[in-house]
């Protein structure tokens, strides 16, 4: 009886024995399993970390502390392409007619843009007789100018950035109002609707939204553009934080310089800082033109007014380190391909944050 039952309990001591052995060989490979593909969404995270990392954090060079050419190899097309498209919407104009008006904009998307990411965006507008296709061309027939941003961000001088080219309604009955009227278009309804179909720094398009992503937002123009964009200064400070003035004063006087007109128009910018509750470090304006442009000493004399007051305007001949207001004379006559060494010079000194 002593013997049997010793052999049952032998026997239940084996078969517990190997019942343990195999569910701890069970487990570990489960354990294995589940520690291995734990590991592979690891890896599969960090990997899409560093993706999205890499494309958000790009390196750029310093801004530079003088004037540079724009290298003679930006002029052909560079590895990596940005992409032109037509972008079509709606503006209402804002004299008493209060008409809808069908609209075009060239846009400029650079090189991988990814909705994931978050871009920085610049308004350009062109001169009188130009239309939306000046500064870039179009899909079809892109100009130097969209070479020279390819190239420079490329290169690593600036970031990825989106570009908008408007162009204008015609049926305003002066000249200020319709270039007043661009300003509040780009505001009200451009703005709006590119940076709601992409990826800006504007959460949403309400306009508080827009005001909070001013630092992420510039507007330029050449001629009748650079007179909109002084007038944009005046009039939307709050959306935009970098201005590119280029080849135009804030009126427009056929011989260029006009002394009364500069003397009466450019405190009104000043007078609009002061107003706005902006620090001189929440602004700047990169105004340029050419030494042979009838324009060029219009163009001038508005900085040189401006820096009449301190308070809102600190010259520099360097970058926006050293202060918020730049001038530069290029080689140039009054004709739009005059302006991409401005733009070039202009973009490398904007959007530091």
């Amino acid at each position: 009886m002593k013997v049997k039952i010793k052999k049952t309990s032998i026997t239940m001591f084996v078969l517990l024995a190997i019942f343990f052995i195999v569910f701890f060989i069970a487990l570990n490979c489960v354990y294995s399993k589940s520690k291995d593909t734990s590991a592979k969404k690891t890896t599969n995270n960090q990997s899409n970390n560093i993706s999205k990392s890499t494309d958000k954090i790009v390196k750029i060079k310093d801004a530079p502390r003088s004037v540079c050419s724009v290298p003679s190899s930006y002029k052909k097309e560079a590895k990596k392409q940005g992409e032109l498209l037509t972008f079509s919407y709606k503006a209402k104009m804002t004299d008493k007619s209060k008409r809808i008006v069908d609209k075009k904009a060239t846009i400029y998307l650079p090189h991988g843009y990814n909705d994931k990411n978050k871009y920085d965006i610049i308004y350009l507008c062109h001169g009188y007789g130009a239309n939306e296709n000046t500064f870039l061309g179009s899909p079809d027939n892109p100009r130097e100018f969209k070479n020279i941003l390819d190239n420079m961000i490329e290169n690593g001088e600036i970031k990825p950035v989106i570009v908008v080219t408007p162009t204008y309604i015609d049926n305003y009955s002066n000249y200020y109002d319709k270039l007043d009227g661009m300003t509040d278009e780009i505001v009200n309804d451009l703005i709006p609707a590119v940076e709601g179909k992409y990826s800006t720094y504007a959460k949403n398009t309400s306009h508080d939204e827009i005001i909070k992503s001013r630092n992420h937002r510039a507007i330029g123009g050449f001629s009748m553009g650079g007179c909109t964009t002084w007038r944009a200064f005046r009039r939307h400070l709050d959306c935009f934080k970098y201005y590119m003035p280029m080849s135009m004063p804030m009126y427009y006087y056929e011989p260029g310089y006009n002394k009364l007109q500069n003397d009466k128009t450019a405190p009104t910018l000043a007078e609009a800082a002061a107003n706005s509750g902006y620090k001189p470090e929440d602004y700047a304006i990169y105004a340029a033109s050419g030494d042979k442009d009838f324009m060029n000493e219009a163009t001038k004399q508005v900085v040189e007014k401006l820096k009449e007051y301190p308070d809102q305007f600190k010259y520099t001949t360097t970058n926006f380190s050293d202060g918020n207001l730049m001038f530069t004379t290029f080689s140039g006559y009054h004709r739009y391909y005059f302006s991409n060494p401005y733009m070039y010079n202009g973009l490398r000194r904007f959007f530091r944050e």
